[in-house]
């Protein structure tokens, strides 16, 4: 039965007028809807992406900022007349000028070393008399040539340090010794704060697949792996700059993750919640759903309205069609009142009034007819009857006796 009731041939002609009006109308909104509102997500998906890179090229590009500062700083230490003639006496003449360097409140230490490796002189004294001859900056520095943003763990305080390296020499003289400036990572998180996040976004500066400044602390000092985004080392480990637009982060739910590399190899990762990030596509999406659940309600109201109206004149004309099978009576007035409409269902109202009226004109007629043939029809067979009975060898026998008893009662009188 109810396998019977879901087959549209079953169905009365105003569930099939209702149904086609609101697959008519339903059907093309919907995939509009949906294809404008997937459409509407890529196109947002994509800037959202790209503001993502952009915000890891901003944090890269502070950090190179700020990097290139402490470079320049160490550079122009190295290149002061009094630190070359410091390490060409070997500690002997004078002493360092370290107060213009360790006035800035991110250093941390400051160093000039011979040609050897050894520590001469330094800010703060601790250091002097160390060696950094197996340090791999000091090779580079002593080469001639600066080397910035060299990043080590800090045993005191476990965070990171920056050191930069840079020859110690007068300008067009050979290459004296090495001096260089540290600086703590706190700055790089300064720096990389400057990166413009969503709520509850991340910024993590990464080396060598370890975090040394994140503005959540207790990262610092753990690789991605351990904190859940081995697969962003993986692709980072191929590619300098790049985007994943789905990482599920432990404790943080879906993330999507962009990355830049900075100029001295360190990586400047951003994780944006993407729930946050793809909010305002999201919200469009309901708003466009819900508009799409009224207008579907709108419309099933509105095709409920007119296949009631359409099919009003129908269920008129056949119950009077129904009425006329039956031999009863049916309300002409339903039927005037549609042959006023000047539509088809006007017109075929009209031509069913003339044929209902004709038809019951020859069905009175037909009886009629059939009245006056069974009166006549009577009327011979009475007559019939009669001419039976008259020619019958048994009325013809009594006619006799009757004709015999006449005649003895005359002859008696």
């Amino acid at each position: 039965m109810r396998l019977a009731r879901l087959d549209p041939r079953t169905w009365s002609l105003g569930t099939k007028i209702g149904a086609t009006l609101v697959v008519a109308t339903l059907a093309p909104l919907a995939v509009v809807s949906f294809a404008a509102t997937r459409a509407g997500q890529n196109a947002v998906e994509r800037a959202e992406f790209a503001l993502a890179r952009a915000g890891a090229v901003v944090g890269a590009a502070a950090v190179d900022e700020y990097l290139t500062g402490v470079s320049q700083r160490a550079e122009q230490f190295g290149t002061l007349d009094r630190n070359v003639t410091y390490i060409e006496s070997k500690g002997t003449t004078g002493a360092p000028s370290f107060d213009a360097v360790t006035e800035s409140p991110d250093v941390r230490s400051v160093a000039v070393i011979d040609a050897v490796g050894r520590v001469i002189g330094a800010s703060p004294a601790s250091l002097v008399g160390t060696s950094v001859a197996r340090q791999p900056w000091f090779g580079v520095a002593e080469g001639g040539k600066s080397i910035s943003g060299v990043l080590r763990p800090d045993g005191e305080s476990g965070r990171y340090l920056v050191t930069s390296a840079s020859p110690a020499r007068r300008p067009g003289d050979p290459v004296r010794g090495v001096v260089t400036i540290t600086v703590s990572s706190e700055n790089l998180l300064a720096a990389i704060n400057r990166t413009p996040t969503s709520a509850g976004g991340q910024v993590l500066l990464v080396d060598d697949d370890r975090i040394v400044a994140a503005r959540d602390q207790r990262l610092q000092g753990r690789t991605l792996e351990e904190v859940g985004l081995g697969s962003v080392a993986r692709a980072a480990a191929t590619e300098p700059q790049g985007t994943l637009s789905s990482v599920e982060l432990p404790g943080r739910g879906d993330q999507v993750v962009a990355w830049d590399t900075t100029t001295t190899g360190e990586q400047v990762v951003v994780l944006e919640p993407r729930e946050v990030l793809l909010a305002p596509i999201t919200r469009l999406a309901d708003r466009i759903r819900v508009a799409l659940l009224l207008v579907g309600l709108v419309t099933v109201a509105l095709a409920l309205v007119v296949s009631r109206r359409t099919t009003r004149p129908v269920r008129a004309l056949t119950r009077a069609a129904e009425s006329i099978e039956a031999d009863q009576d049916f309300a002409t007035d339903d039927l005037v009142a549609l042959g006023r409409a000047r539509d088809d269902l006007g017109r075929l109202a009209r031509v069913f009034a003339r044929m209902a009226e004709q038809v019951f004109t020859r069905e009175r007629q037909l009886r009629a007819q059939v009245q006056a043939l069974k009166v006549e029809i009577d009327q011979e067979r009475r007559k019939k009857d009669v001419s039976d009975v008259v020619d019958s060898d048994f009325f013809k026998d009594l006619q006799s006796k009757a004709a015999d008893m006449r005649r003895r009662v005359k002859g008696t009188e």
